[in-house]
């Protein structure tokens, strides 16, 4: 046997034997056929270690220990053909006690017979010498007759033993495939070159989370992910005794599907709940025979009432509009106490078939693109309508600009019908030597829809001439005198005339945004995509520390550690470069998500490797219009 000065990069150890060519059985009426082995061990000097391989049992002879049937685990030279044969380095691994059968023979069957059909277990110790270098060793073997020294079917067995030989670091190239559940318990198959599977599998890890190796060979191994929040995170391959690989993105998807958590019945009114944000892709269908989505029904006397309308949404382009609670509106109202089941349905002829759940409603997605569980039910008494009348809860105005914020307690609706109109609504300073804005529009950002159906908060109205710092305002609700609900909830009770709350501008606000985190939150994930961020699908966020203008027209420049350089342009019209860019609620965060291939300012495509930093935004400004200090920022480097 001789000392190998590398580390071994072998297959899997359940296929350890890397014989070119396996012959016939050699010995008439004997074959046998490899059937697994032990682990490979890591061993110091003085320190004994045990070996087991199993063979089975193949030929129509049993294998009887002590008699002329008996097979034996001889030794063979490291050629795998040479067995009965030791090399000088091995004597010193036979142990003096409980060692070998002799100095070419490791073993024999621990079982006193092994018929056909059965596993025959060889057993053996090895003993490190006192002082060994550091290394890995072979002991190569073969089942011979132990009478003659026959090889009854040569298959090129071997184990090793590590004495501290370091493994180097493997490569990766390629995940397959490239996305999974954020559940866990996707099977991943690691492309690379330098794996090394022995004394023990590799290390996979997956964001920081080991996964569970189940194969490995020197240029690919598979591992089940574990489980792991939404968004893209590295996966590296450590070599036992080695340094972590170089990494690879793996895209955690949220693939939950959301449910139909709760309903409640006020008269003609049902709010509904769910347990992820909803939105529709489609507009609500025909009640009736043709299959509605939702079935609402008096228990008792076992009838239905149509749905006329629903407030949830219709979905963006992003899905980033759904809601977690919404109304129905029923034809008919249910006086309080009735016992009333509220369904929700999962198939229907008009509907396309389901393509992620058999049993799910395809109008209702998640912003993962998740159907909506059903059919689903939910059984209650119905109430009488809150007769409470919706307050404003408070205003605001940014120093500078014109818009004026109005929130309110629920979810209300701008009847014009009754007379709203945005001079409804005045704010007063109380200083009679100020001329007071007055309201010439309402806002195009406002959620105070025109019907029940899209009631929202807030209410935003553009105010005349922009508001100064330092100034307390006082805003009161007037109701038109010919009618009695401009403002209303979604059960029509009216918000009073004489309503006030009070805010205050603050300082003039000078100081510009800067950016404080930047990270990559998607992954093109098809086979043509690389590592580089260039494909439609790759996408980042950047969160500022103020609240943003909501700009989803500026650009944004970049440029990777290489010296390569784009310019993304914001915008839903099809040109190079161009991206979907969506800020949060809170106007905070935005969210960049290439909707082409990145091409670089000459035209062609770049190497924009991960990570990269920005450079440059136009357009994107805080409240106040203060340009992004982009050199300022504490995080401007996009990265995993």
């Amino acid at each position: 046997m001789r000392k190998l000065t590398t580390a071994i990069t072998a297959a899997a150890l359940a296929f350890s034997m890397m014989a070119a060519a396996v012959p016939a059985a050699a010995v008439t009426g004997y074959d046998s056929a490899y059937a697994g082995e032990s682990a490979f061990v890591n061993i110091t000097g003085g320190q004994t270690q045990n070996f087991q391989v199993f063979f089975a049992n193949v030929g129509t002879t049993s294998w009887t220990k002590g008699s002329a049937t008996q097979v034996d685990l001889a030794a063979c030279l490291e050629d795998k053909v040479t067995c009965n044969a030791q090399d000088a380095s091995e004597a010193p691994w036979n142990p003096s006690t409980g060692g070998w059968l002799s100095a070419v023979r490791y073993a024999t069957t621990t079982q006193s017979v092994t018929p056909p059909g059965s596993l025959g277990t060889f057993s053996y110790n090895i003993q490190a010498p006192v002082g060994v270098a550091a290394g890995i060793f072979h002991f190569n073997g073969d089942l011979v007759l132990a009478s003659t020294g026959e090889r009854i079917h040569p298959e090129g067995y071997f184990q090793d033993a590590n004495t501290g030989a370091a493994a180097g670091a493997a490569t990766l190239t390629s995940l397959s495939p490239q996305s999974g559940s954020t559940n866990g318990g996707t099977t991943v198959t690691i492309n690379g070159t330098g794996i090394v599977c022995t004394p023990a599998f590799p290390t996979a890890s997956f964001g920081g989370t080991n996964a569970v190796v189940t194969s490995c060979g020197a240029t690919a191994l598979t591992a089940v992910t574990p489980a792991h929040a939404v968004g893209l995170v590295t996966v590296t391959v450590t070599n036992p005794g080695g340094a972590a690989s170089n990494g690879l993105s793996f895209n955690y998807l949220d693939t939950t599907p959301p449910t139909f958590t709760a309903a409640a019945v006020a008269s003609n009114v049902v709010t509904v709940t769910f347990s992820k944000p909803v939105c529709a892709t489609s507009p609500l269908p025909a009640q009736g025979p043709t299959g509605p989505d939702w079935v609402v029904k008096n228990v008792a006397q076992a009838s239905t009432t149509n749905v006329t309308a629903e407030s949830i949404p219709a979905c963006n382009s992003t899905k980033s509009n759904g809601v977690t609670s919404a109304y129905l509106f029923l034809a008919t109202s249910f006086p309080p106490g009735a016992f009333v089941e509220v369904d929700l349905l999962a198939t229907a002829t008009t509907k396309p078939p389901c393509v992620n759940n058999s049993s799910c409603d395809p109008r209702y997605v998640d912003a993962a693109g998740n159907t909506i569980n059903a059919p689903q039910a939910q059984t209650m008494s119905a109430t009488n309508p809150s007769s409470t009348p919706p307050s404003i809860t408070s205003a605001s105005g940014a120093v500078g600009q014109t818009l004026v914020k109005i929130n309110f307690s629920v979810p209300v609706w701008c009847d014009a019908a009754n007379g709203f109109s945005f001079s409804d609504f005045t704010i007063n300073s109380g200083n009679p030597t100020v001329t007071d804005p007055t309201f010439t529009a309402v806002d195009a950002s406002s959620k105070c829809g025109g019907t029940q159906v899209t009631a929202g908060t807030p209410l935003v109205l553009v105010a005349s001439t922009a508001l100064p710092a330092g100034t307390t305002y006082l805003l009161t609700f007037t109701q038109p005198a010919s009618t009695s609900g401009a403002v209303k909830n979604v059960y029509n009770v009216a918000l009073p005339s004489g309503s006030q709350t009070s805010f205050t501008t603050g300082a003039v606000d000078f100081t510009p945004p800067i950016m404080v985190d930047a990270r990559m939150t998607s992954k093109c994930t098809t086979a043509a995509c690389g590592s580089d961020f260039a494909f439609a699908g790759d996408g980042f966020s950047v969160t500022f520390n103020k609240t943003m203008n909501g700009a989803t027209n500026g650009t944004v420049s970049i440029q990777d550690q290489d010296g390569t350089t784009a310019t993304i342009q914001c915008s839903a019209v099809a040109a190079a470069n161009n991206a979907g860019c969506v800020w949060n609620t809170a106007v905070t965060t935005m969210t960049v998500t290439l909707t082409g291939a990145l091409t670089g300012n000459a035209g062609t495509t770049p190497g924009m490797a991960i990570p990269f930093n920005i450079t440059g935004l136009t357009v994107i400004a805080d409240t106040s219009g203060n340009p992004v200090n982009v050199l300022g920022s504490t995080d401007r480097l996009v990265n995993y």
